[in-house]
């Protein structure tokens, strides 16, 4: 029996699309620093350069069939692919060496470079009042085969790394990640990463009386939720204003944190924000915030920490958009560069669209890498669903600012 017409059409890829579904436009967008990369590697008896590997996970993340080194060297044994990318061909042993013994520190340029692009994102415009950049801090975990054993959690034999991850909030990408055992601790990776004029905000996993110590000592800030074992003297009582009401405080003061003086690091008066809020389940749950800040009303406090979740968000899309479950490397020095690589590809697609990458995104992604769409016209779609998306936000603003009561 013939195919019908309408078959033979949804087979075909769309005309002009072929040059475009592999992610070539994304490559563009970092053709002088993919230079600086063969420079700094450059040798006479090398044939596969530390950019060959960049652009050939690049081409992975963007194509999420790509999900072995297998599949990447099949790839790239199609001339015309070499062709359009200007790679020569990626042998599997090749690249699993190559990603070994590469620094993946030499990516961080490029993120900076891509970052430097980026303009903010729409956010609530009270934290443009923050001089600071607003960084959530917070990890996640990647199960990976009991045979690595540098990355062996426990006794059990289980395997697991976990990613460290600085996420701008007024930006809406990732400042910068680390990658790590399971075992190692979040605290002990931020005290190592901590920056100047920073406002860091962070969960319960991060409460440690040396690392406010340390943070401060950096010139730094924090808003950290505090577990409700935490111990502390309250010295005074802060008045409530309507609008802390409204964001949910039901108590401000100014606290001596700890009981043991002689056991606790010296740290200086702090403050303590309790707030009521709703959970994603619905239930009312009670948040104790400990700052650094005094300057800023308590509400404010509640509005950053109920910034934090955007980092959530961004380990749900990583965990969708790359290939986590299946590392291409089993060293930390090649799992190191496929976050890196993530990363990069992330903030390349939101220079693309002119803003954070979303679920929207991901979906249209697949459509271009599957061959279903120009990615031309992946983009105008991605960009009308996000203004469509922003004038929605606006809207739910300006109807919790009317019934708020006065």
């Amino acid at each position: 029996m013939e195919p019908s017409v309408a078959a033979t059409s949804l087979a075909m890829p769309v005309p002009g699309s072929e040059d475009q579904v592999v992610g070539r436009r994304f490559i563009r967008l970092i053709e002088d620093e993919l230079c600086w990369l063969r420079k700094h590697h450059d040798h006479p008896n090398r044939e596969l350069f530390f950019d060959h590997v960049v652009v050939a996970q690049l081409i992975a993340f963007f194509n999420p069939a790509m999900k072995s080194l297998r599949k990447i060297e099949d790839i790239f044994d199609i001339p015309v692919v070499r062709k359009r990318l200007q790679l020569p061909r990626v042998p599997k042993s090749t690249l699993a060496d190559g990603q070994r013994l590469f620094d993946p520190k030499l990516i961080l340029p490029l993120i900076e470079s891509l970052k430097r692009r980026l303009a903010r994102h729409p956010h609530d415009a009270r934290l443009d009042a923050l001089t600071q950049k607003l960084l959530a801090v917070d990890g996640t975990f990647f199960a990976v085969a009991p045979r690595i054993a540098w990355a062996v959690y426990n006794s059990t034999q289980t395997g697991s790394v976990r990613a460290h991850v600085h996420f701008d909030l007024l930006q809406g990408v990732p400042d910068q990640a680390t990658l790590t055992a399971g075992k190692d601790g979040e605290g002990q990776q931020l005290r190592a990463a901590l920056q100047p004029r920073c406002f860091y905000v962070a969960d319960r996993g991060f409460q440690s009386y040396e690392l406010f110590r340390d943070i401060l000592g950096m010139g730094s800030d924090f808003v950290v939720r505090l577990r409700k074992t935490a111990s502390g003297e309250v010295l005074e009582h802060r008045p409530l204003t309507a609008e802390d009401r409204v964001s949910g405080v039901t108590s401000d003061c100014d606290i001596r944190i700890g009981w043991r003086d002689d056991q606790m690091p010296a740290l200086p008066l702090l403050r303590r924000v309790e707030v009521t809020a709703t959970d994603r389940e619905g239930k009312t749950v009670t948040l104790i915030l400990l700052t650094s800040r005094f300057d800023l009303p308590a509400s404010m406090i509640a509005l950053i920490y109920q910034h934090r979740w955007p980092i959530e968000l961004f380990f749900r899309w990583l965990k969708c958009m790359a290939c986590f479950k299946h590392f291409f490397s089993e060293s930390q020095s090649g799992m190191t560069l496929q976050v890196y690589i993530a990363i990069l590809g992330t903030l390349l697609i939101a220079v693309a669209t002119g803003g954070k990458p979303n679920s929207y995104d991901y979906n249209l992604m697949v459509c271009a890498a599957s061959g279903a769409a120009p990615i031309e016209e992946v983009l105008a779609v991605a960009a009308k669903r996000r203004a469509e998306r922003e004038r929605a936000a606006a809207r739910d603003r300006a109807r919790r600012l009317k019934n708020q009561p006065r």
